[in-house]
């Protein structure tokens, strides 16, 4: 039975990464760890797909942290595939979301993670008309509201 990474086509590596693999802590949990290592090869869907797994059995904080890294990853999938709104809006949602664990949380330096990443889908950005742009506050406030609703992480968050 094929997978979900397995459906949805990578594309082709650059060489780039948006941000080095931080060091990775002794108790990180495997699936954090594989992320990392599909982060270093540019499959930022099967990124989503691995970290998935570890966020939907985490509660507490770090599940907000491992959805924001989740919403990285689709982010540049989402560029590399052209589309353009949906990387912006999944670039705002990490945004939102890791904001909490700055400077640096589990090893990674949010800020450098978050300017690579949009470093990375800048031509995404540039390329939003004013209507698309101006509802990416609403959005930003809906992330924001449902973090403050709960920000133990005890209910599922949509990516």
């Amino acid at each position: 039975m094929e997978t979900q990474a397995e459906k949805h086509q990578e594309a082709p590596v650059t060489g780039v990464l948006p941000y080095p693999v931080p060091p990775l802590p002794e108790d990180a949990p495997e699936g954090y760890r594989r992320f990392w290592q599909l982060w270093s090869e540019e499959k930022f869907f099967a990124c989503h797909e691995v970290l998935e797994e570890v966020w939907r059995t985490t509660w507490g904080e770090q599940r907000w942290f491992y959805n924001g890294l989740i919403n990285c990853a689709v982010a540049i999938y989402q560029h590399r595939r052209g589309n353009a709104v949906g990387a912006v809006r999944q670039l705002c949602r990490a945004q939102v979301k890791l904001e909490p664990f700055r400077p640096r949380y589990y090893e990674v330096d949010i800020e450098g993670l978050l300017q690579g990443v949009e470093q990375s889908i800048a031509l995404s950005w540039h390329s939003l008309n004013a209507a698309q742009r101006s509802q990416l506050a609403a959005l930003r406030q809906s992330v924001q509201s449902r973090m403050a609703q709960d920000i133990s992480g005890y209910t599922k968050v949509d990516n």
